[in-house]
């Protein structure tokens, strides 16, 4: 118990918080083995569907490629546009190892394994967590990055997530990776594999004209229906997409 304090604790000290957007949301640790996830919540009414942002991979490698040893993003981009949300019910949800490390983090799951049977299934138990806290079966799950395969792959398993909204999302990793040029998922489950079930699911997916960390063109190959992808022109990968937060918020 002394180390599970120390650890949240050393979260708010470190500074991780100071410049948080999420001011008037509530913090909370999601204890989802075999990680500790940070989350924080505006819960106002109770019975109402929620909506769950979910970060993308964060810091998870350095300018020169190689693997970090804490992956908390250092860009404040989702947790801004969750804490605009003027929703009920609304959350932001950490990836494993973001915010908080314990002794069960490894490099691993933020490198190869970032998509692992493992993270989903602490990710999806989490999600499940912050919905009995707002005491609903319905769940809007919005993905940032490669929060949108977290979401993509909780979705499939789950009736209870009743819509997916990506954000420069990476629906295809091994498509990603190879236009990167980047070392395999090796440790890590593609949604690709099963797209059929995905797209039974209903999805819309916002995209950056100017991306170039998840290029349209990647998106486009991954879903067939280009009713359910809307491009904006000037966005980067994590830059522009004011233009769009009106509509995402009304998205249920």
């Amino acid at each position: 118990m002394k180390k599970f304090i120390y650890l949240c604790l050393l979260f708010f000290i470190s500074g991780c918080a100071t410049q948080n957007p999420l001011t008037d949301f509530r913090f909370q640790t999601q204890v989802a083995p075999p990680y500790i996830l940070a989350s924080w919540y505006n819960i106002t009414e109770i019975g109402q569907p929620i909506r769950i942002y979910i970060e993308g991979d964060g810091n998870a490698f350095n300018a020169r490629g190689e693997p970090t040893t804490n992956p908390t993003p250092q860009s404040s981009f989702l947790r801004e546009i969750a804490a605009q949300d003027p929703n009920m019910n609304v959350a932001y949800l950490g990836r494993p190892c973001q915010y908080i490390q314990t002794e069960n983090c490894s490099q691993t799951d933020w490198t190869s394994g970032r998509f692992s049977q493992q993270v989903i299934q602490s990710m999806n138990n989490a999600v499940k967590s912050l919905m009995k806290k707002a005491q609903t079966d319905k769940a809007v799950l919005i993905g940032y990055s490669g929060g949108a395969q977290i979401a993509g792959l909780i979705a499939i398993q789950n009736p209870y997530i009743s819509k997916v909204i990506t954000i420069a999302g990476v629906l295809d990793t091994d498509a990603w990776i190879k236009h990167h040029g980047d070392t395999p998922l090796t440790n890590s489950i593609n949604l690709k594999k099963y797209e059929n079930q995905f797209k039974n699911i209903p999805q819309i997916h916002y995209v950056g004209g100017k991306d170039t960390i998840v290029p349209i063109q990647l998106t486009q190959q991954f879903i067939s229906d280009k009713n359910k992808i809307i491009i904006v022109p000037k966005a980067t990968h994590n830059k522009g997409f004011d233009s769009i937060y009106e509509h995402l918020y009304q998205e249920n």
